[in-house]
C-alpha cells in the first residue's frame, strides 16, 4: 500500500513580500484571516485564567498563538513573557519584555519586570538600569504609584537599603 502525501506549493517571494507589507502596514493576522477580535479576546481569558492557575506552559502555548496572531498587542507579549519568567526562562522572557515596552512607552510594568529577570540572573546593574527607567515611566502618570513603590522597594533591595525612601532614586 502506497501512501501519497499532498504538498502545497510554497508561497513566492512576492507574496511573501505582499504580507511582509500588509503587515508592517499595521495588519494582523487575525484581520487578514477574519479572526474577530471577540475571539482573541476569548483566548487570552483563557490563558489569563491557566496563568493564574500556575498552568504556565499551558499558557504560554495560549499567549504564542496569540501573538502569531496579532504582533500589535502588548498584553499577549506580557502574557508571553511572564510565562517565560516563571518557568525561569528569564533570558527570553526579557525580549518579549522589551518589545511589550516599545509598544507602550509609557507603560511602567516592562521594564519592572525586566529589572526582576536581571535580578533572577544575578545581574543587577542591568536590573538597576531597567527599574531606573521604569521609574521615569511610571512617576509620569498617577495611575502607576503601585508600580512605582514597587519598584522603588525593588531599588533599595539593590541599594542594600530597607527603606525605599533611602534610595537615590528617590
Amino acid at each position: 500500500m502506497t501512501t501519497t502525501v499532498q504538498t502545497q506549493a510554497l508561497p513566492t517571494i512576492e507574496q511573501g513580500a505582499a504580507l511582509v507589507e500588509l503587515l508592517s502596514s499595521g495588519n494582523t493576522l487575525s484581520g487578514l484571516l477574519g479572526r474577530s477580535e471577540k475571539s482573541q479576546e476569548a483566548l487570552y481569558h483563557v490563558a489569563y485564567v491557566f496563568y493564574g492557575q500556575a498552568k504556565y506552559t499551558e499558557a504560554m502555548r495560549m499567549f504564542a498563538f496569540l501573538l502569531a496572531n496579532n504582533h500589535l498587542d502588548r498584553r499577549f507579549y506580557m502574557g508571553f513573557a511572564g510565562c517565560m519568567q516563571m518557568l525561569d526562562r528569564h533570558e527570553e522572557a526579557l525580549k518579549y519584555y522589551g518589545i511589550a515596552s516599545l509598544l507602550d512607552l509609557t507603560d511602567p510594568l516592562p521594564p519592572m519586570h525586566m529589572a526582576e529577570c536581571h535580578i533572577a540572573m544575578g545581574q543587577r546593574d542591568k536590573a538597576r538600569e531597567s527599574l531606573e527607567y521604569g521609574l521615569c515611566q511610571g512617576r509620569a502618570a498617577d495611575t502607576h504609584v503601585e508600580s512605582v513603590r514597587r519598584m522603588e522597594g525593588l531599588l533599595a533591595l539593590l541599594d542594600g537599603s530597607s527603606n525605599p525612601a533611602d534610595s537615590p532614586a528617590h
